[in-house]
């Protein structure tokens, strides 16, 4: 699923790659569980190029440390998993993984808004003693935080980080369980997780936006989803769908999940129960990945995308972390349960065929799979 796709400059291209540059708008509701305010001042003197230059430095100072500790974490999750990866695969991937972050970081470290800029938002601020904080809810907030996060074009953040992820492709290659992968995203997750925990709220503000971006390039596969649209016309009714339901994808994700811990509460795999906060996480990450794969399969008018990377990734890893074939099962008949509620008939006509096919291939192969280990 690491896979670096060329964007074509087309509408029906740059329609997609817009909504998925908006993907990486910082979720304030899970950044600021404890806070809902947050000090402007603050916020403006870490988006400085001085704060930035502080911010990048301490990520660099946790790096090592926390890249290493989510590596051991992870190798301990998969280490239930027979010859998935050895000692030597960890430590290599993760110095590359270590490689994208710095890349990351140096990016951010670029961004900064000149100084006349800050000034001028800074003053705005001071106008009113009502303003020393604001609401990050409010629509002040969204205009000021689009500034201050300075997060260049996605298109041109994937140019720039392609040297090192191809080199981390090239290296994920060199292992010969295709389940790395899933070691892989695991990984990503668990880094992301650790180095922002050390974070002020205005730095996670920050420079969240970059580790999500890098930790979705590794594990979901939009950029080829928006690749995909060059096939079709912008006027596209299947296009359409996809512009339609790619903003809605957390949510989509995040309902499943709760249905799906309604309907097994008992559950519990290798991680956890489906409530508890990482295997939610994970496991919204891991719903969001399967509606990119649909979207794939639908713009590209091909189920190998799901034949080739997810299907057999999903065979591997699931059972092996204990996770009921029932409950991998439920998957596809909850998305697009979901999507009945979001579309017109006549374009769950036009996804139908694809979803069935989806589902088809993950119950034959699931089957047998988990008939292989009982």
């Amino acid at each position: 699923m690491l896979k670096i796709t060329k964007l074509i400059n087309t509408p029906s291209v740059n329609s997609l790659v817009k909504l998925w540059a908006e993907r990486y708008i910082p979720d304030f509701s899970i950044l600021c569980l404890n806070e809902s305010h947050l000090n402007i001042s603050e916020l403006i003197a870490v988006a400085s190029a001085e704060g930035r230059e502080k911010t990048a430095l301490k990520a660099k100072t946790l790096l090592r440390l926390r890249c290493g500790y989510a590596a051991t974490e992870t190798n301990t999750l998969f280490s239930y998993i027979p010859n998935v990866i050895n000692l030597s695969e960890t430590e290599q991937l993760s110095q590359f993984t270590q490689q994208v972050y710095q890349q990351a970081i140096e990016i951010y470290k670029q961004q900064s808004l000149p100084v006349a800029e800050l000034s001028e938002i800074l003053q705005v601020a001071n106008t009113s003693a009502s303003l020393e904080t604001i609401d990050l809810f409010s629509n002040a907030f969204k205009e000021w935080s689009q500034k201050l996060l300075g997060l260049p074009a996605v298109e041109q953040l994937a140019i720039a980080l392609e040297t090192s992820l191809m080199q981390l492709q090239n290296q994920h290659l060199l292992v010969k369980d295709q389940r790395a992968i899933g070691f892989l995203s695991t990984h990503f997750y668990f880094s992301t997780k650790l180095i922002l925990n050390r974070f002020t709220l205005p730095e996670q503000v920050l420079l969240s936006p970059y580790f999500k971006f890098v930790e979705e390039q590794v594990s979901i596969p939009w950029q080829r989803v928006c690749a995909a649209a060059t096939k079709h016309n912008f006027n596209s009714s299947t296009l359409a769908i996809v512009q339609q339901m790619l903003p809605a994808s957390y949510e989509i994700a995040s309902d499943i999940h709760r249905r799906a811990s309604h309907l097994n509460p008992s559950h519990c795999s290798r991680r956890g129960r489906l409530k508890d906060p990482g295997v939610r996480a994970s496991s919204i990450r891991d719903l969001e990945m399967f509606q990119a794969f649909l979207w794939l399969c639908v713009l590209e008018d091909s189920m190998a995308s799901v034949e080739k990377e997810l299907l057999p990734l999903s065979v591997m890893v699931f059972p092996a972390l204990k996770v009921r074939w029932e409950l991998v099962e439920q998957i596809m008949p909850l998305l697009a349960a979901e999507l009945w509620t979001r579309l017109e008939p006549e374009q769950m006509q036009i996804l139908m065929p694809y979803i069935e096919a989806m589902q088809k291939l993950f119950s034959n192969a699931m089957k047998d799979s988990y008939r292989a280990i009982a």
